[in-house]
C-alpha cells in the first residue's frame, strides 16, 4: 500500500513535526522513509547580488549534515521495531525551486505517500498552510498526509498513535478507496499491511505509559437537504417532497453504514449528520469526537478528473484543524494538465 514515504524538510522544527507521523506510518505499513531537502537560490528580484559559490557550498554541506542527523534520529526511533532500520531511511539534497523539485522527486522516486507539515521555515501565519505546501498539494496527485503544525505540542520523541480515526464517506465507490488504509491504521500497528505482517511486534500495542488501547474507526456520512433553486418560502408541496427525500436518504445511509460496520475487521462506530454544509459538519464532528486523524478520498461521487480534489476534500485540506490523510483516486496517467501547466511546459518552465 505505502512502500516509500517522502518527508520534505527545510531545517525548521515546524517542518519536523511531520516526522513522528511518518515514523508511525513506516512501522505500520513496513515502508521506507525518504527525506528531501531543497535548497532554493534567491531570484534576481529578491537578491540583486549573485550567489557566492563558497557560501553556497557551505550551505549545501550544512544541509547534508542536517539531513544525516535527522536520518540518524529516525533510525534510532525505528530500531525498537525494525530489524534493519539503517536500510529504511534515506535522504536527498536538491537545488532549485522547492515545490517543483518536491513534486518531480516524488514522481521519479515512485513515492507512495507524501507526509508534510502545514508550515515550515516561514513560520506560522494566518493561512492554514504555507504557499510552498499549497503548490505541492495542488499538483502532487499522490496520497498525502497533512500535519497541522500549529495544533501540535513541542518536539517529542514519543510515538504517534491514532486512537480515534474519522472516515467521512458519501456511499460512493471513490470514497471507499480510503477504507483500506483507514482499516490498517485503525488496527493501531497491531497488524501491518499484508506484505509486512511477519514483521509485527507486540510492543506497538503499547502507548507511552505501557497501557493498552484499542483504536476506533468512526464512519460518518453527512446528509444535506436537497437544493431548491427557487425563492423561499417554498410551496407546501415542495417542502413535503424535500422532507420525504431527506427521510429516504437518511434510511439509505443508515443501512449503508450498518452494512459497512459489519464488514469492517476493526472496532467501529457510525454517525449520520444532517447539515447544509458538508465540510463544516465534518470539521465540527472531528472536534466533538476528539479525532486524531481524518482519512478521506480525494473525490466523492461528484468528483471530476479536472480537479485534484473535490470541494469537500479541498475545504478539509485548507480549513481543517486535524491531521488529514487524503487518498488520491486519480492515477497520474489520467491527470489532465491545466492551461497554465501547458503554457509553462511550452516556455521551458516546470
Amino acid at each position: 500500500m505505502f512502500n516509500r514515504i517522502l518527508i520534505p524538510l527545510d531545517g525548521s522544527l515546524l517542518a519536523e513535526r511531520a516526522i513522528p507521523h511518518a515514523e508511525q506510518f513506516a512501522r505500520i505499513f513496513g515502508a521506507k522513509i525518504v527525506l528531501l531537502r531543497v535548497l532554493e537560490v534567491a531570484t534576481d528580484f529578491e537578491n540583486q547580488f549573485p550567489t557566492d559559490p563558497l557560501s553556497w557550498q557551505l550551505r549545501k554541506a550544512e544541509a547534508d549534515m542536517y539531513m544525516q542527523s535527522v536520518a540518524s534520529r529516525i533510525r534510532d526511533h525505528l530500531i525498537a521495531t525494525e530489524k534493519h532500520p539503517e536500510e529504511r531511511v534515506e535522504y536527498a539534497v536538491l537545488e532549485g525551486r522547492t515545490a517543483e523539485n518536491i513534486i518531480d522527486f516524488a514522481h521519479n522516486m515512485k513515492v507512495d505517500l507524501l507526509v508534510i507539515s502545514s508550515h515550515g521555515s516561514g513560520g506560522l501565519s494566518r493561512w492554514g498552510m504555507s504557499s510552498v505546501i499549497q503548490k505541492v498539494i495542488d499538483l502532487i496527485y499522490l496520497p498525502l498526509l497533512i500535519i497541522r503544525s500549529y495544533d501540535l505540542p513541542g518536539e517529542t520523541d514519543e510515538t504517534t498513535h491514532y486512537r480515534r480515526i474519522l472516515l467521512p464517506i458519501d456511499s460512493s465507490r471513490r470514497a471507499e478507496c480510503a477504507f483500506s488504509p483507514a482499516i490498517v491504521l485503525a488496527k493501531g500497528g497491531t497488524e501491518r499491511a499484508p506484505k509486512a505482517e511477519n514483521e509485527m511486534q507486540e510492543s506497538e500495542m503499547q502507548i507511552a505509559d505501557g497501557d493498552e488501547w484499542v483504536p476506533k474507526l468512526l464512519l460518518a456520512s453527512v446528509i444535506s437537504p436537497p437544493e431548491i433553486p427557487i425563492p423561499a418560502p417554498y410551496p407546501v408541496e415542495i417542502h413535503r417532497l424535500s422532507e420525504q427525500l431527506l427521510h429516504v436518504s437518511r434510511q439509505a445511509v443508515l443501512a449503508y453504514l450498518s452494512e459497512m460496520k459489519l464488514r469492517l475487521p476493526v472496532e467501529s462506530e457510525t454517525r449520520v449528520v444532517e447539515s447544509k454544509n458538508i465540510s463544516s459538519a465534518i470539521q465540527e464532528l472531528a472536534e466533538q469526537e476528539n479525532i486524531d486523524l481524518v482519512v478521506m478520498s480525494a473525490h466523492g461521487y461528484s468528483g471530476h478528473l479536472t480537479y485534484p480534489y473535490g470541494s469537500v476534500t479541498r475545504n478539509s485540506i485548507e480549513f481543517g484543524n486535524k491531521s488529514l490523510l487524503v487518498i488520491q483516486d486519480i492515477p497520474l496517467s489520467q491527470v489532465r494538465l491545466t492551461a497554465s501547466a501547458v503554457a509553462a511546459e511550452k516556455t521551458g518552465r516546470r
